[in-house]
């Protein structure tokens, strides 16, 4: 007989449903998302996440939450064993631009409680747990759920995300352009949250300076809304899988200058498709990119252009084209996250676990 997990989320998402898809290969999945409507109504979405955990009979299952908050509370008190997958906010704090479950006092109550009731912490990347950024100064320099969360001596094991290798390949029908820079930010919007932690800032600033080049952001709601942009910047809607699998196989480089990601999707998906990273020395990239890419050290325009400078004379970019998706086939499949997760949950004592 299959067994049952529980599977709980705060808003469904491309990489909610690619974990539900993995795990469906080996469970039965009964998965809950808390918020479907607005978060005013946060003690009726509560109501219903604890009906649901009594109609699945949660405390004689597994619960795995994807990120710790409000909707992974109940499941760390009602449950026979509770995984929480710890992935981006939840273990950071950027309150200047508004990031992050501890800039708030209740959602960092709420992610601190979590994590010390749950089982196991499921940190897609150590930083998630603990780290030093130096990249923005106008940031904490300490990160990572250690950082604000006391008394933490949850286990925990790394398990990064996995990607589907045939999925994400360069169209060979369209021809690479050693001049175009792509770049995900999916929410941007002139002066939101959004376009300062993806670096969009950074990027408009940069562009007229490099005017061979041409820049592609792609994710924002309404393009029209970036006005009198640079000759060579081009804002673009969010695209599907199939259209971003071209943009990325036109493109040569894939920037990503964050101020914060947990571990994004976009910039593997980019490198599977060839593209030669360009990211900030910030949580998971360094090591996502490895010595494939390019890594801005500090968040400030001219360090910014003289990496994309860096970048764009190496000699070497078709060989760091090549090593670029050897690097996500070599460490960050799909197989490989459906493999550590199995091990977790039928081996919970497994030697791969640390404790904070």
């Amino acid at each position: 007989m299959t067994r049952r997990i529980l599977y709980i989320y705060p808003k469904r998402s491309a990489f909610i449903d690619r974990d539900l898809a993995l795990l469906a290969q080996g469970y039965r999945i009964d998965d809950h998302e808390l918020f479907k409507g607005p978060p005013w109504l946060l003690p009726w979405w509560l109501l219903m996440q604890f009906l649901f955990l009594i109609r699945h009979t949660s405390w004689k299952k597994d619960v795995i939450c994807h990120f710790a908050g409000y909707h992974s509370v109940l499941p760390s008190l009602f449950s026979k064993r509770c995984f929480i997958i710890l992935a981006g906010s939840d273990g950071a704090s950027f309150p200047h631009i508004n990031y992050g479950n501890f800039r708030k006092r209740l959602y960092g109550w709420a992610t601190a409680f979590s994590v010390r009731h749950a089982t196991r912490l499921l940190p897609v990347d150590a930083s998630l747990v603990e780290s030093e950024q130096t990249y923005d100064p106008s940031g904490p320099g300490r990160q990572g759920v250690k950082a604000f969360v006391t008394r933490l001596n949850t286990p925990w094991t790394v398990i990064p995300y996995g990607f589907d290798h045939e999925k994400w390949l360069a169209d060979p029908h369209v021809s690479r352009d050693q001049q175009t820079i792509v770049c995900v930010a999916s929410g941007t919007m002139p002066g939101n949250a959004v376009h300062y932690r993806k670096g969009i800032d950074l990027i408009l600033a940069i562009a007229p300076l490099l005017p061979k080049l041409r820049f592609r952001v792609i994710g924002c709601p309404d393009p029209t809304a970036y006005a009198e942009l640079p000759g060579n910047i081009e804002v673009l809607a969010p695209m599907n899988a199939f259209a971003l699998r071209a943009a990325y196989s036109e493109a040569a480089f894939y920037l990503q200058p964050s101020i914060m990601e947990g571990f994004p999707n976009a910039v593997c998906e980019a490198m599977l498709c060839g593209c030669v990273p360009i990211v900030s020395n910030v949580a998971a990239m360094p090591h996502i990119v490895g010595s494939s890419g390019f890594k801005c050290m500090k968040r400030d325009a001219q360090a910014l252009m003289n990496t994309i400078k860096e970048a764009h004379s190496d000699p070497s970019q078709k060989d760091r084209s090549i090593a670029a998706r050897e690097r996500i086939l070599m460490k960050f499949t799909a197989r490989h996250r459906l493999d550590a997760l199995t091990m977790v949950l039928t081996e919970p004592d497994s030697p791969m676990a640390q404790r904070c």
